[in-house]
């Protein structure tokens, strides 16, 4: 299982919504991020956010199942 946090600000995203992140991502939410525990897979974790946020999303860079869909939407 692996960790994920989300971010709590969006200003600091284009695209003004909150994006769900595995550990070790480079925009891991440092100061604004709420941990989201360990969970099996990425649909888990957003799951777990929305319990918390509105308007969430992937991060494309470190979420394959968002990459994958993005590719496949192409």
């Amino acid at each position: 299982m692996e960790k994920y946090w989300v971010n709590n600000w969006v200003d600091s995203n284009p695209n003004k919504d909150h994006e769900v992140h595995k550990e070790g991502c480079q925009h891991l939410p440092l100061k604004n991020g709420l941990y989201l525990g360990e969970h099996p897979d990425y649909y888990s974790a957003l799951r777990e956010a929305e319990e918390y946020l509105y308007e969430i999303d992937a991060c494309e860079e470190c979420i394959e199942e968002f990459r994958v869909k993005s590719a496949n939407a192409k």
